[in-house]
Formats: C-alpha cells, sequence, structure tokens
C-alpha cells in the first residue's frame, strides 16, 4: 500500500505499493517483503503515516510520479536515523558531562 511517511523534523518521503509495512509499539518496520524489514523507525522519528492511492512501481524500476527507488529512499532513512541517534548520543553525553561538573 502507498503511503507518505512525515518524520518529526518535517522530511516526507514516499513510498510506492511495492514498501510492505506494519508499526509495532510505534517502531515502523519497512521492507520489501512482509515480515523481512530492512529498515526500522524508532518511534521518536516519525510522526504521520498518511495513505496515497496506489503508485506502482514502472518497468524502469521509478513510481508513476517519478519517485526515486526505494533502496535510495530506504538508505536515506536509515542514515538520517542514524544521524538523529548520534546527535541524541552527543547530546545526552553533554548533559551527563554538563551535570558531572555542577555536581563538582
Amino acid at each position: 500500500m502507498a503511503f507518505k511517511l512525515t518524520y518529526t523534523d518535517g522530511q516526507e518521503s514516499d513510498y510506492d505499493d511495492d514498501t510492505k509495512w506494519e508499526v509495532d509499539d510505534g517502531v515502523l518496520k519497512m521492507g520489501r517483503e512482509e515480515g523481512k524489514w530492512t529498515v526500522l523507525v524508532s518511534p521518536g522519528h516519525w510522526a504521520t503515516i498518511e495513505l496515497v492511492p496506489g503508485k506502482a512501481r514502472d518497468e524502469d524500476g521509478e513510481g508513476r510520479d517519478g519517485d526515486k527507488d526505494k533502496d535510495e529512499d530506504a538508505e536515506k532513512d536509515e542514515k538520517t536515523e542514524k544521524d538523529d541517534k548520534d546527535k541524541k548520543d552527543d547530546k545526552d553525553k553533554k548533559e551527563d558531562k554538563d551535570k558531572k561538573d555542577d555536581d563538582d
């Protein structure tokens, strides 16, 4: 089922009918085959999922509306999720350091 994913930072990504997905305890799981998830998006990183009327892939691998290949989208999503996690980890480390400095 085609859908549009909006992340908490406002970024939007469109996925076609070939992308399988489910939400499990807030975690968005996506992949080419149901149950074989290649992309996991944590609850803190996505805001909304909007269903879109059928979008199928053309023979050249692009959606009818010219979407990029879903592998590229998946890689971008994984990179965004990793970058966001790294930023959060850096922020947490800084807060821990600041708290320790305050305690001293």
